[in-house]
């Protein structure tokens, strides 16, 4: 009835339908592993979304009240720049980054991976501390004690404070 020639014709049959039903599905959208920090709880829903122009300004304030100098900039993309300063103040002598990241409204939170790369890229301008800003939150494995350069976190709730800290408009 059957032979083997049957049964290879409708296995490929069969798996060239299954190829063709699984090219014609969408592509998965990233999915949120990690819950998000508590702090986006209590986001103020009636502040507009900030911009990187905005954590700059942050940026530039923190560097002014701390004595350091912006030495190089460097876009690493259109989302994330990062800034090398130097201290004047002698007593805190050395480099410093300052890290700004954008979230988009599909991604808004930033995860363990990004801050690596930033954990090395403050490892490989031998600096010895880093400041982390972004127009999101963080997820909650972003908080676990890690090793290397110590690197402050700035979200978007705790960016908003500084706002008010410095007297800078939104």
């Amino acid at each position: 009835m059957f032979n083997i020639f049957t049964l290879a014709f409708l296995s490929i049959f069969l798996g060239l339908g299954l190829a063709i039903f699984i090219t014609r599905q969408k592509t998965p959208q990233p999915i949120q592993l990690v819950p998000p920090e508590d702090d986006s709880l209590n986001d103020p829903k009636d502040v507009r979304e900030l911009t990187l122009e905005d954590l700059y300004r942050v940026g530039e304030k923190l560097c002014e009240e701390n004595q350091l100098t912006i030495k190089d900039r460097v876009a690493i993309n259109e989302n994330e720049v990062y800034w090398i300063t130097e201290s004047s103040n002698e007593f805190f002598f050395g480099n410093y980054v300052l890290g700004f990241f954008k979230t988009n409204i599909e991604n808004p939170y930033v995860s363990l991976p990004t801050l690596f790369e930033f954990k090395d890229f403050v490892k490989s301008v031998t600096s010895t501390k880093g400041f982390f800003f972004t127009t999101g939150y963080f997820t909650k494995d972003v908080y676990q004690p890690l090793e290397g350069a110590k690197v402050s976190l700035y979200n978007r709730l705790k960016v908003l404070s500084e706002f008010k800290r410095f007297k800078l408009t939104l």
